[in-house]
């Protein structure tokens, strides 16, 4: 059974290197997020939630300039960018290539995630069913994380069996207020590899959910944010 493909936004901001509120977003994965949310157009429900906007987003950084995409269901509210934040934006609705997707079509895809697994907790300590709970999570890298994003891939609705292309992300940090404990500041940390190659389309409906609702952990947090583009041959 087929579902209709929502629709959905993607918008680029080319940052201002001498922008000063652009600086702080650079260095503070919390200022980014505060300055992503703050686009959320009002339309989009009173809560203004991530999950309600369909809000995800990636920083792409080069040694010349670094551009912030931001995927949503509807397009951003720029106006609400500091003056001088943005050297250039652009956006284009996606709704067309949602419909493209197709089981056997070929594509290019990139995301940056946090590749993880948790380690087994205290053979004593078990849920209220008797099974073991889970452990801290751990970053991983190499072939681990490769093994780990082609499990996350698949679940995706693709086949990356054509060969993963991995580069380590520089290190996320940043401080937010604890909701446990008032007035206290916790850190946000993270390490991200991105992952990017070719893969066939296997499930439509699966990949439309992956590019929608993002994969893998800290999606509020510049992760998750699955982008594809045909081949030129498809």
């Amino acid at each position: 059974m087929t579902t209709t493909p929502a629709t959905a936004y993607l918008t680029r901001i080319q940052i201002n290197p001498r922008s000063h509120e652009a600086a702080r977003d650079l260095t503070d994965i919390q200022n980014l997020h505060r300055r992503a949310m703050s686009l959320i157009p009002d339309q989009l429900g009173s809560a203004n939630t991530r999950q309600a906007a369909g809000l995800l987003y990636r920083l792409e950084r080069t040694p010349r300039a670094h551009t912030l995409l931001l995927q949503s269901h509807a397009p951003l509210d720029l106006d609400a960018l500091p003056v001088g934040y943005a050297l250039a934006t652009d956006d284009r609705d996606l709704t067309r290539l949602l419909h493209w997707l197709t089981p056997g079509r070929t594509i290019r895809y990139r995301i940056d995630t946090q590749p993880h697994r948790s380690l087994p907790g205290p053979i004593d300590d078990r849920d209220t069913e008797g099974r073991r709970k889970r452990g801290t999570k751990i970053h991983i890298f190499g072939d681990d994380a490769i093994a780990w994003w082609h499990r996350q891939a698949t679940k995706a609705g693709l086949n990356t069996t054509n060969g993963v292309l991995t580069t380590q992300q520089p290190d996320v940090t940043g401080w937010k207020d604890d909701p446990r404990e008032t007035g206290t500041r916790i850190r946000v940390y993270g390490k991200r590899t991105r992952f990017e190659g070719t893969a066939t389309i296997t499930d439509a409906d699966q990949l439309r959910t992956a590019i929608l609702q993002g994969v893998g952990r800290h999606r509020a947090y510049g992760a998750g944010l699955l982008s594809i583009a045909p081949l030129n041959h498809a």
